[in-house]
């Protein structure tokens, strides 16, 4: 048989022979195929332009399947440095034996183009057999209808293929650079090589904690305004390099720190666990960060993906007191008045009644905030709205029996309370009688990022149109009580004649701002999710293959230990140890991250509207808890690979 037509059989032969490595790698490929396939089914489907509220979830669906294939090239490629490094004696024993580089190099080929096709013929397969199951469950987590068709199309097939075929040339190519331009002899040793001992042990471990440090700072002293997305991504790029730091140089310098006191380090529980250490963290510090990091993803991801699904009636709430509201420039007219009338009269016909009817007339404008000045021809300041009520109005709607003298006001905030003894409105000074907590019609909400209403309550109605200059506008708002269904439809016909009004201002309707955030945070929760299922068999997966390197490595050490007259149980005890350790690190590294950014992740939830602290912080310990049970079972199942291979 010639050495051309040798080569298939060599590259099957090789893939089969080391399917411990090649087929994780092939599964985790094709999920990743699958979900980045159905990503693209999903957002370029054409029925989603024609379903209420989809284009937000489309949006999002776009979004995601950018950062996936952001992530997935380096994962992809991290991956694939293992496998290539696990071949490497194979490949040098190929020369030792006769083969040129270049038929080496053309069983590469076929190796990563079977690679390829499996991976990709497994994803698609996923896709037809989950595909549909997995578009019904993003069209009820965004509140969509259900019946949409899932449909599978050519192009997304395309830019799947080309993108998967990009990301395999690259994997291809730096395999062949790293094999031929080697002697086999380097080749053979390849496969044993560790990462190099790090210099400047010293110099980068304090690196390493005043970056850590520095992005810790940053998380716990975050504070929610305009910079907090770029202060989040600063401050992740800084614990990922402190991280790497720290383990990789660190833990080095920890461990030969303890290796010089004598009493310590010359103990028989002490003597092998600690040089075993320090080898393991040599060699492979890179693949524990890699873990840490990989964890942090999940547990951050979890965390954000349950806060949002359990504070999402709260958000949509919190923007919406009211299941309806109109508001119409000018005192209530005849028009207004037959509105209103149709409005209480007309539920019935649906279905449904109209309860807690609140209606009020105010006074409104757009000033320019500066100081405890309010001035609407200022040209300083921030542009801000200030609505004025009436005594009796904020009296009715808050159930309070208040009193106000001439020139003095209640004045309410809804953020941080202004704290003003008096304030100046146009020109005009007000004596603050009292700060105002809380307001039906607005709720306060300090670390809302929304832009700031202020409120003034005057003595009566003619101070209120002296002091907003005739600018008098009504409010109708009520809730409504009834089949949701019905509701809606009751409303979209109410909207529909009250955009016929011709003094209409603006509307609220809880239902439809609710199907346009639960379209928007449906598309948001279903990234979450897949984003974490694929961050966790990323995180296994390089558990997976950092047992096997720890197996392959610790298969001689076994014998050496029984030579020197180490027993087999202490040698299981110093091994078992030192596994636990190594393996424990990056999970008490994840949970340690994550505890120092909930402050940030605190405040970036906000941005969502989500202000329940409490309920975050028990989702975390909840988050925490469920995913350091499932790295525990993933390291003993991974472990029993290490296992078998040792023994």
């Amino acid at each position: 048989m010639s050495r051309t037509l040798l080569m298939p059989r060599l590259a099957v032969t090789g893939i089969r022979k080391n399917r411990i490595v090649y087929l994780p790698y092939i599964i985790v490929m094709a999920v990743s195929v699958a979900i980045f396939f159905i990503f693209s089914c999903i957002s370029q489907n054409p029925m989603m332009d024609n379903v209420p509220h989809a284009a937000y979830a489309s949006v999002m669906l776009t979004i995601g399947k950018g950062l996936l294939g952001i992530i997935l090239v380096p994962f992809l490629f991290y991956t694939n440095s293992f496998l290539i490094k696990q071949r490497k004696k194979e490949l040098g024993l190929y020369t030792v034996l006769g083969l040129e580089k270049k038929h080496i190099g053309i069983m590469m080929i076929i190796e990563s183009a079977i690679i390829y096709f499996l991976a990709m013929a497994g994803g698609i397969l996923l896709s037809v057999v989950f595909g549909k199951l997995v578009f019904a469950f993003m069209m009820k987590m965004s509140s969509l209808p259900v019946d949409t068709k899932y449909t599978m199309d050519l192009q997304s097939f395309y830019i799947t293929a080309v993108f998967f075929t990009v990301v395999s040339v690259l994997n291809l190519t730096t395999n062949l650079y790293q094999v031929t331009l080697v002697n086999p002899a380097e080749l053979l040793r390849a496969s044993k090589k560790g990462e190099k001992e790090p210099k400047h042990l010293g110099i980068y471990s304090i690196l390493g904690v005043m970056l850590l440090g520095t992005g810790y700072h940053m998380a716990i002293t975050s504070k929610l305004d305009s910079m907090i997305f770029i202060d989040f991504f600063l401050a992740v790029i800084l614990v990922v390099f402190g991280t790497y730091f720290l383990f990789t140089s660190g833990s080095v310098f920890i461990l030969k720190t303890i290796r010089g006191s004598k009493s310590l380090y010359y103990r028989k529980e002490n003597f092998i666990c600690i040089s075993g250490m320090m080898y393991r963290m040599k060699k492979n510090a890179a693949s524990l960060v890699n873990i840490c990091i990989f964890s942090t993803m999940v547990i951050i991801t979890l965390l954000c993906t349950v806060s949002l699904r359990l504070g999402e009636e709260d958000a949509i709430r919190f923007y919406n007191p009211y299941d309806f509201g109109y508001s119409f420039t000018g005192s209530p007219d005849s028009a207004v008045s037959g509105f209103r009338e149709g409005l209480l009269t007309s539920a019935s016909e649906y279905g449904i009644r109209v309860e807690d009817v609140l209606e009020y007339p105010y006074g409104s404008m757009d000033v320019f905030w500066n100081g405890n000045s309010f001035a609407k021809d200022g040209d300083a300041g921030e542009w801000i709205t200030v609505r004025i009520l009436s005594l009796d109005e904020y009296n009715r709607m808050e159930n309070r029996e208040e009193t106000l003298a001439d020139g003095e006001i209640f004045i309410y905030s809804s953020q941080e309370d202004l704290g003003y003894q008096d304030v100046t409105l146009n020109g005009k000074k007000y004596e603050v009688k009292a700060e105002i907590d809380n307001l039906k019609i607005d709720p306060k909400e300090t670390e809302s990022l929304g832009r700031l209403h202020c409120y003034m309550v005057m003595k009566d109605m003619d101070a209120v149109r002296e002091a907003s200059g005739e600018y008098i506008y009504y409010s109708l708002n009520g809730n409504l009580v009834g089949e949701q269904e019905n509701a809606e439809c009751f409303l979209k016909d109410m909207n529909n004649r009250f955009n016929e009004l011709p003094n209409h201002l603006e509307r609220m309707d809880y239902y439809e701002y609710g199907a346009q955030m639960r379209a928007i945070n449906g598309g948001l929760l279903f990234i979450g999710v897949f984003f974490g299922l694929l961050f966790f068999c990323f995180l296994v997966l390089v558990m997976y293959y950092k047992q096997i390197s720890e197996g392959l490595e610790d298969k001689s050490s076994f014998d050496i230990m029984k030579k020197v007259g180490m027993s087999d149980a202490d040698i299981r005890s110093t091994i078992r140890k030192q596994i636990l350790m190594v393996f424990g690190f990056p999970a008490a590294g994840a949970v340690i991250h994550t505890l120092c950014s909930i402050t940030m992740t605190i405040h970036l939830l906000r941005t969502l509207n989500l202000f329940n602290t409490v309920q975050i912080y028990q989702v975390t310990a909840g988050v925490i808890g469920v995913f350091l049970l499932l790295y525990g079972v993933s390291y003993m199942i991974t472990a029993r690979t290490y296992m078998k291979i040792v023994k």
